[in-house]
This record gives structure tokens, C-alpha cells and sequence, in this order.
């Protein structure tokens, strides 16, 4: 916990550096809101079709959703989707002739329901 989420269109497997990208949060990000390295845990998920607006075609995008416990500032909640999103913009590239859409929402699990069970 927390838990990172990454969608991304399938244009972008080549150009998308996840693994860079979830080191590097895992690295920075756990200050922002008094959280330890080790305790990120990231998983990415290809999308294979999307579609945007009014028949906008040529948006390739990255969804980054970031699950945290609850408790925090809203202050340390930007803080983290600021820079997560900070992180993502460096470790992706848009296709030639395409537009790149890249966004971050951090929302908050209940800390009373939430349960784990690690070995």
C-alpha cells in the first residue's frame, strides 16, 4: 500500500518505460505522504482500444491511479498526483503524429477496511 495502477494504450508498450517509471515512484514518491519504498506496489495494464471525445482517433493516453490509504492532507494528496504525474510525462513518448494524454488521480481507500495478508 499504496497501490499504483497503470492503464496505457497499447501504441505506447514500446515507448512507455513502466518498469523506469514505477522505480522511480516508488523512489520519490513515498515522502509526500510519510509512506516507505516498500511499501508501493505498481501494476500496468495494456489498453488494447479507447476511444476519446467525438471520434477523436489519434490520442494514445496513460491512466495512473494511485490507492492510499485515507488520513492524509488533501496538500499531501496533490503533492503525490503532482509528482507521479511528474514522473510518467519523463518516462513516456508520444507517436509521431499523435497527441499523448497523460493523467493521475490519487483517491483514498478507508483505512478501516482495508485489509492485507502477506507471506
Amino acid at each position: 500500500m499504496p497501490f499504483v495502477t497503470v492503464e496505457y494504450s497499447e501504441r505506447l508498450a514500446d515507448t512507455f518505460d513502466r518498469k523506469g517509471f514505477a522505480r522511480e515512484v516508488h523512489e520519490v514518491a513515498p515522502p509526500s505522504i510519510n509512506a516507505s519504498t516498500e511499501a508501493f506496489k505498481t501494476r500496468f495494464r495494456r489498453i488494447e482500444e479507447s476511444y476519446f471525445g467525438a471520434a477523436e482517433d489519434d490520442i494514445d493516453a496513460v491512466f495512473v491511479q494511485v490507492a492510499i490509504l485515507s488520513g492524509r492532507t488533501p496538500k499531501a494528496i496533490e503533492e503525490l498526483s503532482e509528482t507521479v504525474l511528474e514522473i510518467a510525462r519523463k518516462h513516456v513518448t508520444g507517436l509521431a503524429g499523435r497527441r499523448l494524454h497523460v493523467m493521475v488521480e490519487t483517491r483514498e481507500m478507508e483505512r478501516d477496511f482495508y485489509r492485507a495478508h502477506k507471506e
